[in-house]
């Protein structure tokens, strides 16, 4: 059974974050996961539903508070399993998910991309058991 992690469209340096982290995780889960963005789960929920998994196999990933991946999937009736939000593993406070004016974010460190992917692991893992 793969994992659908649901990943919510931050931006930002959050989106910096998000993105090193995805690529560091999946190069041990690539093959245990299926990922779509919560921006494509919200218009065309059947999405998940094609894929094959159902809840108790299901992480949504967080760039912030607002939990916008967790809402996504509670609106077309998912509760994921775990849900991963970054401002509980990063340890210092983030700039507001905002419209990008500048692509240069030097306080984002490879530190704090390696923590969110071990959550995210983490967070695989939990949803991986029956």
């Amino acid at each position: 059974m793969r994992v659908a992690v649901i990943v919510c469209g931050a931006n930002a340096e959050r989106a910096m974050i998000m993105e090193r982290a995805v690529e560091l995780y999946s190069k041990k889960y690539f093959d245990r996961i299926i990922q779509f963005s919560a921006c494509t789960v919200a218009p065309s929920p059947l999405i998940l539903e094609m894929s094959g998994v159902d809840a108790k196999h299901t992480v949504s990933v967080n760039a912030c508070r607002n939990r916008c991946a967790d809402l996504i999937l509670k609106r077309v009736g998912v509760e994921p399993r775990v849900s991963v939000i970054m401002d509980d593993v990063i340890d210092r406070p983030l700039g507001k998910c905002e419209s990008c004016t500048a692509f240069s974010f030097p306080d984002v460190t490879e530190e704090e991309a390696k923590k969110m992917a071990e959550a995210m692991g983490q967070a695989v893992e939990e949803a991986s058991k029956d």
